[in-house]
């Protein structure tokens, strides 16, 4: 009896754990979506979760460790809108054009996780140690449109022209909606990028010599 008391205790405690940490992350990143990644600070989160320092030090090292994580959940959650296709796209077109519908109903369905991930460049003044586990996901990503585009590529494409064409739509997706987000509403955004985006495709088209 007394075992079975302290089980339940145990995944109380757990529970509570979870929902609390959970609670920090959604804090985090609403303020790092308002405030930047650099100019957000422990106490900004802690403010919005309505939690003590002493809690988020619990459950994260320091800022950056939030940081580290929440990327690494807003690439996975992007790498799974990539992989979100009921048939496989038949030409290299299709693809691009797949690949370009995901990142931006990613951008309006997760809007604050696509900010965080836009910031890449403020990642380079956060501190050195954690650069490796900040690259990591970055480069899981990259590594996911390289895999969805290698198969309608020929084997004698050089590799680091594949990687050029992921950063391109990597750029053209961060770049335009991050951009776009500012001064036009749902609407405005796609009728603004669908011209931009047949001229990006072939584009790239010409570039892999199709």
């Amino acid at each position: 009896m007394i075992a079975r008391s302290s089980k339940t205790v145990q995944n109380r405690m757990q529970k509570r754990a979870k929902r609390t940490r959970k609670k920090l992350k959604k804090a985090a990143l609403d303020v790092f979506s308002e405030k930047s990644v650099d100019a957000a600070t422990v106490e900004d989160i802690t403010e919005k979760a309505d939690l003590g320092k002493g809690t988020l030090y619990q459950h994260f090292a320091d800022k950056e460790e939030i940081v580290v994580t929440l990327v690494d959940e807003a690439v996975e959650h992007l790498i799974e809108c990539l992989r979100a296709y009921d048939d496989p796209p038949e030409a290299l077109e299709d693809m691009l054009e797949h690949l370009l519908d995901a990142h931006y109903k990613f951008s309006i369905d997760s809007r604050e996780e696509f900010l965080l991930l836009f910031q890449g460049k403020l990642l380079l003044r956060l501190e050195s140690e954690t650069m490796d586990e900040l690259e990591e996901p970055y480069l899981r990503y990259l590594q996911q449109i390289e895999l969805q585009l290698s198969p309608y590529l020929s084997p004698r494409i050089d590799p680091l022209k594949i990687r050029r064409l992921a950063c391109a739509v990597a750029g053209f997706v961060f770049g335009f909606f991050s951009f776009a987000m500012i001064g036009m509403n749902e609407d405005e955004v796609d009728t603004s990028v669908k011209p931009l985006r047949r001229v990006f495709v072939q584009s790239l088209c010409t570039f892999l010599g199709r």
